[in-house]
């Protein structure tokens, strides 16, 4: 990708590389405003100037913004106005910062009281963090309290879910207008009789090229269930016509998932995801939901959570760059248009 910064920065984050590049097909002058580290930016056009900050939207207004990135206070809300959700409590860390006006409110009992009542598994999550962060599936007692530990480690709010049911959806609208979409699904790969599993992987998904990130791909749940657990390696070579899957509940694409994009949507699909967005007072989001299909949206979707900057790193490097270049610069028409 051309570099269109005027500042040398190296390197610069993919977020606002891919941001820049937007700009610079725009005619936009970019550049960076802080080279040390590289997530301050600005774009400028015909006398207007924006500063922008990593891959944050510059659409919504902050207490949009605020509201989406706590997941629990989103559910409420989206629940409050009709949508299924799933059932949802929060754990309280005691390094929570209020917790002496909570004292009563503090440790795991929530969680294990959604245990009883409902049983496992149960998915827990912290309630600020983004890209699957501290996420797991705890399918017992103890696994729930570990998990609910480790959450702590990374946000002082954990929270324990209802594992929602159906095909995984991330679907993205900016001013009233769906901007495109993708469905999750886990990685399939299928055996030749030549190549490694780590060779299979590179030629799958470009994305899981090189040895950090394959490194990385190794600490999953779903990769030691799929290849460590059958006495298998990296370098085993998967007989031909084999299939090896990574089955994975929750399905992640900084893990094991890859992501088939979506540009088009039926108008009942629409409406409901955008009466979503407007629940938040979100201009520019992405619906996370499950559902059968997209033509049982919302009437058997359950929601997840609204993202209120989303971007889409993980599609272009999936290969499909026109599409999410075009889709960036429509956001960045509209960031120096509402000036």
């Amino acid at each position: 990708m051309p570099d269109p910064v005027d500042a040398p920065v190296q390197p610069i984050p993919f977020a606002v590389e891919l941001q820049m590049e937007a700009a610079r097909r725009l005619g936009m002058r970019a550049r960076i405003l802080d080279p040390e580290y590289g997530y301050l930016f600005e774009i400028e056009h015909e006398g207007r100037t924006r500063a922008m900050l990593g891959g944050r939207s510059p659409l919504n207004d902050a207490i949009a913004s605020r509201l989406a990135e706590d997941k629990f206070y989103t559910l409420l809300l989206l629940q409050q106005a009709g949508f299924r959700v799933p059932r949802t409590v929060r754990c309280l860390s005691d390094y929570w910062e209020a917790k002496e006006d909570y004292r009563d409110r503090i440790g795991l009992e929530p969680a294990f009281e959604l245990a009883r009542a409902i049983g496992y598994p149960l998915v827990v999550k912290p309630n600020r963090l983004s890209h699957g962060k501290g996420i797991s599936v705890a399918r017992d007692e103890a696994g729930l309290e570990s998990a609910i530990d480790r959450v702590f480690e990374l946000d002082t709010i954990a929270l324990a879910q209802e594992l929602a049911p159906g095909r995984d959806f991330r679907l993205d609208f900016l001013d009233g207008e769906f901007l495109v979409g993708y469905e999750r699904s886990g990685v399939c790969l299928r055996g030749d009789g030549r190549r490694s599993i780590r060779e299979l992987f590179e030629a799958y998904d470009p994305r899981f090229a090189g040895e950090a990130r394959q490194g990385r791909l190794t600490t999953c749940a779903e990769w030691r269930r799929a290849v460590d657990e059958r006495g298998r390696s990296p370098d085993t070579v998967l007989p031909e016509g084999e299939e090896l899957v990574f089955e994975a509940e929750i399905l992640n694409l900084n893990r094991l998932a890859v992501a088939r994009p979506i540009t088009e949507l039926p108008a009942a699909t629409i409406e409901a995801c955008l009466a979503m967005g407007e629940v938040l007072k979100l201009r520019h989001f992405g619906v996370d939901l499950r559902a059968p299909s997209l033509e049982e949206i919302p009437q058997a979707a359950t929601i997840l959570e609204l993202n209120a900057s989303p971007l889409l790193l993980h599609l272009f490097r999936l290969g499909h760059t026109e599409l999410v270049l075009g889709c960036q610069m429509r956001v960045l028409r509209k960031a120096l248009e509402s000036l």
